[in-house]
């Protein structure tokens, strides 16, 4: 088996190409997210998410861009490749979830905020807070059904890290749900780190689904797209957790998301982005995964 990975590159929001977090991608690729990668003596292939624009409004450019990335991310596994998605919006490790086509995968999910808003509590339009919904069949049911892979998801082995950015309702959600959280916390600094360990040493969150929205990171860090909080991660601690999760679980897959360079501080947080992407990849390699069949289906 190679050391494989396959990027997706997929530089959209909501189906519009190189608009606001849809720009992320495409900054950390020129800021060497694949000599990163070739210098860990990883191969490198790039599938790149070809445009969506004869499809209807946000909604079905959106949806088309799931089914793609699906696709992509079943071809890439099929090749014995590791899927790293970057992409501008969060829904696409939705799709990717589908398209692993895994029993009982688990997800652990960097994020200040929970991405499971149901069109019936949603508040603000956006359309990408709802990806979780709709992966767990609550929510656009019947576009969902047309994304290769697709199957209504657990979330009983469900983990966030940083997730704090909430009203009360959609905090109340994700207890409901039996997700769990390492919150994040602005009136206190959290051990993020030593509580991540902890969680992952309480129950097996293996094989996991991994993402990473940019936007976990403490507002201090920098702008990252329009939605910056408080109390979240420091670059440090958070390349620290991206570099333990392979020594915890198995991962099938990495989505990096929701940055927007154009927001304030694109190159500061892509150079972030691409430290994740090292220390994730390194321990992968240290461990094994990337040459071995445990993370293949």
């Amino acid at each position: 088996m190679s050391t494989s990975i396959t990027i997706i590159f997929s530089p959209y929001h909501v189906g519009l190409r190189d608009h606001r977090v849809g720009n992320g991608p495409h900054r950390i690729l020129s800021l060497g997210a694949v000599d990163e990668l070739r210098k860990l003596g990883i191969q490198v292939e790039i599938s790149e998410i070809e445009p969506v624009d004869n499809f209807e409004g946000e909604i079905g450019r959106s949806f088309e861009v799931m089914r793609r990335i699906s696709l992509a991310v079943t071809a890439a596994v099929k090749k014995n490749s590791f899927p790293l998605i970057l992409s501008g919006n969060c829904m696409a490790s939705a799709a990717a979830a589908c398209g692993l086509q895994t029993k009982d995968l688990a997800f652990l999910y960097f994020d200040a905020h929970d991405d499971l808003d149901s069109p019936d509590v949603h508040e603000n339009g956006y359309l990408d807070a709802m990806g979780l919904s709709m992966l767990r069949g609550e929510s656009w049911k019947t576009l969902m059904k047309t994304v290769p892979g697709y199957q209504p998801f657990s979330y009983e082995r469900f983990l966030y890290c940083g997730l704090r950015d909430q009203s009360q309702v959609q905090r109340q959600r994700v207890i409901e749900a039996g997700m769990r959280a390492v919150w994040g916390n602005s009136a206190k600094k959290v051990d993020f780190l030593k509580e991540l360990n902890a969680q992952l040493d309480e129950r097996s969150y293996s094989p996991a689904l991994v993402h990473l929205d940019l936007d976990v990171l403490d507002e201090s860090c920098g702008k990252i797209n329009d939605y910056p909080s408080p109390g979240g991660l420091f670059e440090d601690e958070l390349v620290a957790c991206m570099g333990l999760l392979p020594k915890k679980v198995v991962p099938k897959s990495l989505t990096i998301c929701s940055f927007d360079p154009n927001a304030g501080d694109g190159d500061k947080i892509a150079r972030i982005a691409i430290r994740c992407i090292g220390a994730f990849t390194k321990s992968l390699l240290e461990v094994n995964i990337l040459n071995s069949s445990l993370w293949v289906v």
